[in-house]
């Protein structure tokens, strides 16, 4: 048995939205460098402009546009970075950020054909933190790629 409700949890995408764009903002506000500066710079505007882009969606099926977070959860991301390295802090989030992904997966899986695009551009939008993830803990070039290639606005990098 699912505790899936759809569209009601669609709700959830959006929210999950709210809750990232908070806790970049914080991240960005304590960033170490401007390098790191620049990454959380990235997944907020990835955040807004996703949050941004699923209000006709919720809105669609008169779904709220209340914005809910939890403090908590925010300082608990932002002691996960000042707290451990860059790398300790990357991997630290990838099992949340795994979770989230399962999550949206499986409310894709929910939806009717004309919701497909919308839902499997959450999961893209999440499967882009996991490229970000692997490509900073390997070492990689590229590691923004996924996310920027989703932006319409993106920061200017320094």
């Amino acid at each position: 048995m699912s505790d899936l409700d759809y569209p009601d949890c669609i709700s959830e995408l959006y929210q999950s939205e709210v809750l990232g764009e908070r806790a970049f903002l914080a991240l960005r506000s304590v960033a170490r460098n401007e390098r790191e500066r620049y990454h959380f710079g990235t997944f907020l505007q990835l955040e807004s402009e996703t949050k941004v882009r699923l209000r006709p969606f919720l809105q669609k099926y008169d779904l709220e546009l209340a914005e809910t977070f939890d403090e908590e959860q925010i300082a608990g991301f932002v002691s996960f970075y000042t707290d451990n390295s860059w790398e300790g802090f990357l991997a630290a989030i990838r099992p949340l950020i795994e979770q989230f992904l399962q999550r949206f997966c499986a409310i894709a899986e929910l939806g009717p054909p004309e919701d497909r695009a919308t839902l499997q551009s959450m999961v893209t939008h999440e499967q882009s933190f996991l490229h970000w993830i692997d490509k900073e803990l390997a070492g990689e070039e590229g590691a923004l790629d996924a996310a920027l290639s989703q932006l319409h606005y993106p920061f200017p990098a320094s």
